[in-house]
């Protein structure tokens, strides 16, 4: 069990995973939310997450073509979570899990739409775009 929270610390929350599923994502959608080249994320079931205190504070904004939420706290701003209502899973941002949290991102997701100027400088595997499940597995045994 790992636990994090926004800037603010309005919204705390608890996630039931085992850390392994963890990319770069460098699409568009996070690069502008964020204002950087890519965004490290968490991958895992909805199910994992225990939000414990601020959930009146989570805001959401909609990507309907993507069929999921962003979430973020409407106080500080700080994204928290991508939702994907019909997967029942999360992307969560890495950044706001607590400080000492080990991560060990396996690859770069969503390569296609990367910052031009931004170059990647290691040896992680690059997916185009998000890989289908079965490649995902492979590459969380591996």
């Amino acid at each position: 069990m790992y636990s994090g929270s926004c800037l603010c610390e309005s919204v705390r929350y608890e996630i039931d995973s085992d850390l392994q599923a963890v990319v770069n994502c460098h699409c568009r959608y996070c690069s502008r939310a964020h204002g950087a080249p890519f965004t490290t994320l968490l991958f895992a079931p909805f199910s994992s997450l225990r939000i414990l205190a601020g959930a009146e504070h989570i805001a959401r904004y909609p990507i309907e073509r993507l069929g999921a939420d962003r979430c973020f706290c409407r106080k500080c701003g700080t994204r928290l979570y991508n939702h994907a209502r019909s997967a029942g899973r999360i992307s969560l941002i890495a950044a706001t899990l607590e400080a000492g949290v080990v991560l060990r991102p396996r690859a770069h997701i969503n390569t296609e739409s990367k910052c031009s100027w931004f170059q990647i400088g290691d040896a992680l595997p690059q997916f185009a775009s998000v890989p289908a499940l079965e490649e995902f597995r492979q590459l969380l045994s591996s």
